[in-house]
């Protein structure tokens, strides 16, 4: 079918260009190429010169209210904050369990919401909440060239760490992400 609208197009600048007779051996050619009808075929070039305007669809109802986000960000921290595809196979025992406990007061509705919910949908609405619990990154160290470039690489046969005056350092931040704060308390 694709096929046949790229004949179509490329055929309908030169069928509304032509004189009567040309037009009638173009639409032969075309009949013949495609299988259409005359009429078909007739409509179908006349069709490809018209601009179709594109309506973009209109987004869909959100599915999971607040209510059920709510109780998923409950879940999620009481799990230990894993990914969607964790928290997906992990909900269908957790949220009777706590509801059964009291510490998860939600309706019917909304726990069947959050039983059915799918683990990308999870990941999409926890993002935010995902980032706040890492706002930086993990690590203080900047990826550089330049240090790369003067630090010689040594193979196995050079390391010789008996010498005075060798030391090796790792830096680690215990500041929990947050490097303007001193970890040590006064």
């Amino acid at each position: 079918m694709s096929e046949r609208k790229a004949v179509t197009k490329t055929t309908a600048l030169r069928y509304a260009r032509s004189d009567r007779a040309a037009k009638k051996t173009i639409l032969d050619e075309l009949c013949a190429l495609t299988l259409w009808h005359r009429d078909h075929a007739r409509k179908a070039l006349r069709q490809a010169l018209v601009l179709k305007q594109v309506k973009s669809r209109p987004p869909r109802p959100a599915l999971y209210g607040e209510d059920v986000i709510e109780a998923l960000r409950f879940c999620w921290a009481v799990q230990g904050t894993p990914c969607g595809r964790l928290l997906a196979a992990a909900l269908p025992d957790l949220v009777p369990r706590l509801r059964r406990f009291k510490e998860l007061a939600i309706e019917d509705g909304t726990a069947a919401l959050l039983l059915k919910i799918a683990p990308a949908t999870i990941d999409r609405r926890l993002k935010g909440d995902r980032d706040k619990l890492d706002p930086r990154g993990r690590s203080h160290t900047k990826p550089g060239t330049l240090l790369k470039d003067s630090i010689p690489m040594r193979t196995w046969a050079e390391w010789d760490d008996a010498v005075p005056g060798f030391v090796e350092i790792d830096l680690v931040g215990h500041e929990g992400g947050n490097s303007g704060v001193s970890s040590v308390s006064p």
